[in-house]
């Protein structure tokens, strides 16, 4: 679970009021995040655009090491298993030359 701090907890209408401020303790790090609460409900979060970035890296990472796994399981399955890539573009009904 992920925890706020007080000040780290504003209203959507705060947040339109102070936007540039609000900013500023991001970058110098006075705030980690900002949760934006709207009708007494959190809507979104506001987080400094390096650790947005790197939250995209490890999803994206993620993503790939799935991938990579799937395929390592496939590479162990019987090629009788699997189905013939002319046999899926008929299915579609699609030439290969349209790929």
């Amino acid at each position: 679970m992920i925890y706020y701090t007080k000040d780290e907890l504003k209203s959507s209408t705060a947040i339109t009021r102070n936007f540039g401020s609000l900013l500023d303790n991001l970058r110098t790090k006075k705030l980690e995040k900002i949760a934006v609460i709207r009708n007494n409900k959190m809507e979104a979060v506001i987080l400094p655009i390096e650790d947005y970035e790197k939250l995209k890296e490890k999803e994206e990472f993620e993503e790939h090491t799935g991938i990579y796994n799937l395929i390592k399981v496939r590479e162990q399955e019987p090629i009788e298993h699997g189905i013939s890539f002319d046999s899926v573009l008929n299915e579609y009904g699609i030439r290969e030359n349209e790929l």
